[in-house]
């Protein structure tokens, strides 16, 4: 009965050690940050690519907005456009993360969005 009892008490123990190596890491995130080089034209902030994750945020503290299609078309328009307004967020995790070419604009040159993935 001893013997069985540490039989089974040392499978358990190997099992569980095996086990915890199969822990998986946590992703890191890319900030790609991003300056508008020029206002109200649309200019690709990240390119198509498999991701975990996705935010991007207006971190303007003017009052200015700024659009953002992802979807990867090649002629994106503020009317087909999401709008971020001063302080508004985009987020996407897995598993509904657009892989597409990500293009942005602003109302002014010099504008910025926060921009990171995983």
């Amino acid at each position: 009965m001893k013997r069985s009892f540490l039989a089974c008490a040392g499978f358990l123990w190997l099992t569980s050690a095996a086990c915890a190596q199969n822990v998986s890491q946590p992703a890191a995130t890319t900030n790609r940050s991003v300056t508008i080089t020029t206002g109200n034209t649309f200019q690709q902030v990240l390119a198509a690519g498999s991701r975990r994750s996705l935010t991007i945020e207006n971190n303007n503290t003017n009052s200015d907005n700024c659009w953002i299609t992802v979807d990867g078309g090649a002629s994106p328009t503020k009317a087909t456009a999401q709008i971020l307004s001063p302080g508004g967020a985009y987020f996407r995790s897995f598993p509904y993360i657009p892989n597409g070419a990500i293009q942005a604009t602003c109302v002014t040159t010099g504008d910025s969005l926060y921009v990171d993935f995983q």
